[in-house]
């Protein structure tokens, strides 16, 4: 299977957003995931073969830079254009650097390339100010997370 990549077109770093296929990224996206959303949050129970990663229409993304996997995503599909945005994740050395802006570049083209026009986002609290700086808005304040949303243009797929 071709793996789906979504390259920094600004011609700065080389870092590129990849549907996770190969083992390798596999095995980066659930450590990542792991370390930053489980262990450094003092949870256990982090379920490496849970069936959503795999599931139709739900879409697993690792960012690359240089080949070295920084930050892992997964974008579900929900309807025909809306999908939501679970469990992003950048490693900790590297958060407050913009890589987590560089892995949302990325998944919203992939999203986009997917005729998607709104994304979803349970976020952690800490995390509302970097969605808003981003263009998201808050819809649900009141819950533990609360729910943003955002509003894509469409890109026809080739």
């Amino acid at each position: 299977m071709k793996e789906s990549r979504f390259p920094n077109d600004e011609g700065e770093d080389a870092w590129m957003v990849v549907q996770v296929f190969a083992d390798e990224h596999w095995n980066a996206y659930h450590d990542i995931r792991r370390a930053v959303l489980f262990e450094a949050r003092g949870l256990i129970g982090y379920d490496a073969n849970h069936p959503d990663d795999r599931r139709d229409g739900h879409f697993p993304l690792l960012l690359l830079l240089e080949n070295t996997p920084l930050g892992a995503a997964r974008l579900d599909l929900m309807s025909e254009q809306t999908a939501w945005v679970r469990t992003v994740a950048i490693r900790a050395e590297r958060q407050g650097k913009g890589y987590g802006r560089m892995l949302m570049a990325g998944l919203e083209k992939f999203a986009s390339q997917h005729r998607v026009k709104r994304l979803l986002v349970n976020a952690a609290r800490d995390a509302v100010g970097f969605y808003e700086a981003l263009g998201w808005a808050v819809i649900e304040a009141g819950h533990e997370n609360p729910v943003l949303t955002k509003e894509l243009r469409t890109r026809p797929q080739w």
